[in-house]
């Protein structure tokens, strides 16, 4: 991940907490992603207090002009969660967080001057380490989703696809398990596919910091890089990976939408307060305009 896509990380990662503890994740957002970013990218002295002063204005730049569309969307979804649902009204859900996590592009626009200049002149000792650590992360990917047996990843998938479930909807019923097990299993997704799209994703965050230090990039052409690069990372970058990602998009609306079509009342009840509880927690944690 690059610095930028670090940081969104890690303010996005906050509102995926358990609503309980959500106002003291997103306020420690920062902290999180300041972490990540220091354990890729090597910067020390001024160069340090930079990018942590970055960190923390996009923090608030999040929290200003981000976090209320988040409240905006969740109210909105509570009327039709309560119903039914068919895979269009899931897929127009899907796209709701597909635009605010385009949108998060604008964060390179929050960025000074003193920042861009940071991320302008990594050296090539800098650039060396964040693609050894990258290398890192990728054998920890490989281990967990590619180097195992079918059913090993399809129990893996299952859990993280049940525990999103059941944040939502609370407690699910056997039939319900084993249909979202079926719908799983014949998912297009494929994890070898998803370590190359990761890999070529690295391969462009190196190339373009990589290019703004040997060319002595001006903060204008350093912001407008790192833009068109932010962008590339929030969305497929070719034809044959947007091909597959519509498919997935197609297949998992379906499967969304077919567990929602078993649930009880009470579920859907359920999924109400939850959705309506985390819009009164993010709600607390916007900035006055």
């Amino acid at each position: 991940m690059s610095a930028l896509k670090i940081i969104v990380a890690g303010l996005l990662l906050a509102l995926l907490s358990a609503c309980s503890a959500v106002k003291l994740a997103y306020n420690n957002g920062h902290e999180l992603a300041w972490w990540w970013l220091t354990d890729y990218i090597d910067v020390k002295g001024e160069d340090r207090a930079t990018l942590r002063q970055a960190v923390h204005q996009l923090h608030e730049w999040h929290r200003r002009e981000q976090l209320p569309t988040y409240v905006e969307m969740l109210r909105r979804w509570q009327g039709p969660v309560g119903g039914d649902m068919n895979s269009e009204q899931v897929c127009r859900m899907a796209d709701d967080v597909m635009q605010r996590a385009a949108a998060l592009a604008g964060a390179v626009q929050v960025l000074d001057t003193a920042a861009l200049q940071v991320l302008a002149r990594l050296n090539p000792a800098q650039l060396a380490e964040m693609e050894r650590n990258f290398a890192k992360s990728n054998r920890k990917f490989r281990e967990k989703y590619v180097d195992v047996s079918p059913k090993e990843l399809l129990d893996k998938r299952l859990d993280s696809g049940l525990s999103r479930a059941e944040w939502l909807y609370g407690s699910l019923g056997r039939a319900q398990e084993q249909a979202l097990r079926s719908a799983l299993q014949a998912s297009p997704w494929d994890a070898r596919e998803a370590l190359e799209s990761r890999q070529r994703r690295q391969q462009d965050i190196a190339q373009t910091l990589r290019n703004l230090s040997q060319t002595q990039a001006t903060p204008d052409q350093a912001r407008a890089a790192l833009g068109a690069m932010l962008s590339r990372q929030l969305g497929p970058q070719e034809n044959g990976e947007r091909a597959r990602v519509m498919a997935m998009r197609q297949q998992s609306c379906q499967t969304l939408s077919q567990l929602h079509a078993s649930t009880t009342p009470g579920q859907r009840a359920k999924a109400q307060e939850t959705l309506r509880n985390y819009a009164a927690d993010l709600a607390v944690l916007v900035a006055p305009r």
